[in-house]
């Protein structure tokens, strides 16, 4: 009786391995999103009820440089996420992008959700109809009526630069 246990206490805890490692619906297909419950998930797969819109940006850091705050609504729900532009061979992936979320008041505060270097993978496309050209885009993040995000990045001296607070 032992040994048949301990047999299936390892193939459980090898099935349950197994199945966190098989990707995400979310990279395959848009996801249902509520609330935070889609804080972190890819803005480029979502389908959206209206956007997205960049409210705020681009603004241009000079050297090919840009960075700009970007906004959709999906499943009757708004959602931000940070997006940050440059020319192939410029050293962007010595810079970082990420977006802050703060209650209306500010008394609540997240200050580097989604960071992604310059050219992460995966999150990472070449802007269409350019020569070389390619955006660094965040996760998206829950943006409710009782917060506000901005879209920041930050340069290899730490620098950083904010959109204003959406």
């Amino acid at each position: 009786m032992k040994l048949r246990s301990r047999i299936g206490l390892t193939l459980g805890m090898l099935l349950s391995s197994l199945a966190l490692a098989v990707p995400n619906s979310a990279s395959a297909a848009a996801l249902a999103c509520d609330n935070f419950g889609c804080d972190g998930h890819d803005p480029n797969i979502q389908s959206w009820d209206s956007g997205p819109v960049t409210p705020h940006g681009p603004y241009d850091l000079g050297n090919s440089f840009s960075y700009e705050l970007r906004w959709g609504k999906t499943d009757g729900d708004q959602y931000s996420w940070g997006r940050f532009k440059y020319i192939s061979g410029s050293g962007a992936q010595d810079w970082s992008v990420y977006v802050q979320r703060c209650t209306k008041d500010h008394s609540t505060c997240y200050w580097r959700l989604g960071l992604k270097e310059g050219g992460a993978s995966g999150w990472t496309a070449k802007v269409p109809d350019t020569a070389n050209f390619y955006q660094t885009r965040t996760p998206m993040y829950y943006n409710p009526s009782t917060h506000e995000m901005r879209a920041c990045v930050e340069n290899p001296s730490g620098r950083q630069y904010c959109t204003p607070w959406y």
